[in-house]
């Protein structure tokens, strides 16, 4: 496909009205089931859905008072899976020596996408920032590399910027051949006539394997070519994020978001959440009854009443406006006091007291509560991350425990998926810029980062490691087991204080009875089970680290063989205060 200048706005049209993109209304509307909730917009489909038996006052009051509460729920995981870029083993690395001395350091590929790239400063910033949370939604998007500034010569480089197209913006797709694209943006023009300027004008991407243009609308009628680049790539510089393979279909692949199954106990949360404020708008709030004690003066106690018209000819009867056709009413004061008029002879007695409130039950309201906290907790472990959830894990009476290997292979799809995306905008950003200048194709792929897929990732909470830590104790696990599940606890609790951190790791380290009691330790050491030097060590291994720290900034930094050492002088002091031989074995024996 190679479009020419001056394309009509009316084939344009055609493409969108034609369905040459076979795959589109598909993948809209994959993406539009996780993007009302990742968005916080109205289910229509769950909540103006009318219930069985339900009066349509009850629905409109639903519709209105509508709250996304499953947007935070979807919002945890965005925010949580924004830290595979603090992984300690995330990076992007650059072989500064694979760059031509045709290129100056200031226009150079790191510098550009790390240091220059255009609105976020770096490549990763918009990959963390904007693409994570689209391509989450929206698997089947399209990320194309495009042109921010067309050079007018040579000479020049090409400012080239990745950007995310949902799949409403697919106008045509052929995988691999050419895409046709809608901008979000819009163009301004002025009408034929000249009397009014229209600032909603449609923008339009074409893109090849070879050229790059820009339509803007300038009329109404037609769409103009306003930049056309020949990058000259020989691929077409545009791909679907993708995500878990769905179908092939159209000579296309579908793909479903990785989060995808997060969707069913989201619905189901939304919808009992709905009929939940249903439930207490009809059985929380109060409602006051009273003994209608009167005869309404008005029909006389029919409840009906005859109609008039202004010659005062009868019209037929109508419902009593006074008692609604109840024919009775309340015989209150003016001053809002309840009058009671004793029972004449032969009528039921008047139950006392007269007035009250009814009362309900709040039993449903709790169960559906707790239901819709299920239904979130069940939407996070779908993709086994339920230790976002905000019900504690050990109040949950069907909470499960947290798999950390499937929640590390979650993510490590994810951070898969992200470095596949990053390699491929690397790829065409650095064709876009330096094909002229380094022409030779092995030279000017050797300009290309290496980016390491992490494998290591700081995702769990500190209270889903506590939780860990709880059911460990419970399960009185090997104290070597226990060392270490509470050193993860340490590290998260005082990832912002590494010296904290540091600290707790060595009081754990460096303690030989880790995980005894104290009658344990006494047993052990009455029968000769330990040394004295071990006893006393960990009977004071708080104050021995902190005091080691005091006396020494780089003892943190030191060999876990010359802490050792430290705490052994230590322990050597306090048993000669106390009359205990300890024999310290001296460096090298």
């Amino acid at each position: 496909m190679k479009p020419n200048e001056g394309l009509s706005l009316s084939k344009i049209s055609a493409m969108i009205t034609s369905g040459n993109y076979g795959n589109r209304n598909q993948c809209i509307e994959m993406a539009e089931r996780i993007r009302v909730h990742a968005d916080g917009r109205m289910p229509k489909n769950i909540i103006l859905e009318r219930r069985p038996n339900e009066s349509e006052a009850i629905k409109e009051y639903r519709s209105k008072i509508y709250e996304p509460i499953t947007e935070t729920t979807i919002g945890k995981v965005f925010t949580s899976l924004e830290k595979i870029r603090r992984s300690p083993d995330w990076d992007i690395r650059y072989n500064t020596t694979n760059i031509p001395k045709t290129i100056t350091e200031s226009e150079t590929l790191s510098n550009y996408c790390e240091i220059n790239y255009p609105l976020h400063s770096s490549l990763t910033n918009w990959v963390f920032s904007v693409l994570l949370r689209r391509y989450l939604i929206d698997a089947n998007g399209i990320v194309a590399v495009i042109p921010q500034y067309v050079p007018e010569s040579n000479t020049e480089y090409v400012k080239p910027v990745a950007e995310f197209f949902d799949s409403d913006q697919v106008i045509d797709y052929a995988e691999g051949e050419y895409v046709v694209l809608r901008s979000r943006d819009t163009s301004t023009y002025t009408t034929h006539n000249g009397t009014r300027v229209n600032t909603q004008g449609a923008i339009y991407y074409i893109i090849t394997c070879d050229e790059f243009i820009r339509y803007e609308q300038i009329n109404t009628k037609q769409l103009s070519a306003v930049a056309v680049y020949r990058h000259n790539i020989g691929r077409l510089p545009a791909f679907k994020a993708g995500g878990l393979f769905f179908a092939r279909k159209n000579n296309d692949t579908i793909y479903k978001s990785r989060i995808a199954a997060m969707v069913p106990s989201l619905d189901e949360a939304v919808r009992e959440y709905s009929d939940l404020q249903a439930e207490i708008l009809q059985h929380i709030h109060s409602e006051k009854y009273a003994f209608a004690n009167a005869e309404c003066p008005d029909c006389n106690g029919s409840g009906r009443v005859w109609k008039k018209d202004e010659n005062g000819n009868d019209l037929g009867q109508e419902v009593c406006s006074r008692c609604n056709g109840s024919g009775s009413v309340l015989n209150v004061s003016p001053y809002g006091m309840f009058t009671i008029t004793p029972a004449k002879f032969g009528e039921a007695a008047i139950p006392a007291p007269p007035m009250g409130y009814v009362q309900k039950s709040t039993e449903i309201a709790k169960f559906s509560d707790e239901h819709v906290r299920q239904h979130k907790y069940d939407a996070l472990a779908a993709i086994n991350m339920e230790f976002l959830a905000e019900t504690p894990l050990a109040q949950s009476g069907v909470a499960k425990q947290y798999d950390k290997d499937e929640l590390n292979n979650f993510v490590n799809a994810v951070a898969e998926d992200i470095v596949r995306i990053l390699d491929n905008i690397y790829f065409y950003i650095n064709e876009y810029r330096y094909k002229i200048i380094v022409p030779n194709d092995e030279k000017r792929r050797a300009m290309l980062p290496s980016i390491n897929v992490p494998a290591t990732f700081d995702i769990i909470t500190a209270s889903a490691i506590l939780q860990n830590v709880k059911v460990g104790r419970e399960a009185q696990l090997n104290p070597a087991i226990m060392r270490e599940l509470e050193v993860e606890y340490a590290k998260k609790q005082f990832s912002t204080n590494q010296d904290v951190a540091k600290t707790m790791t060595a009081i754990y380290d460096l303690d030989p009875l880790y995980g005894l009691s104290e009658d344990t330790k006494m047993t052990m050491k009455a029968n000769g089970g330990i040394t004295a030097e071990d006893y006393i060590i960990s009977c004071n291994i708080i104050q021995f680290v902190r005091r080691a720290i005091r006396e020494n900034n780089e003892f943190l930094r030191k060999s876990y063989e010359e802490q050792m050492n430290v705490m052994r002088k230590y322990a050597e002091e306090v048993s000669k205060k106390n009359d205990i031989q300890i024999t310290i074995p001296q460096e090298g024996e």
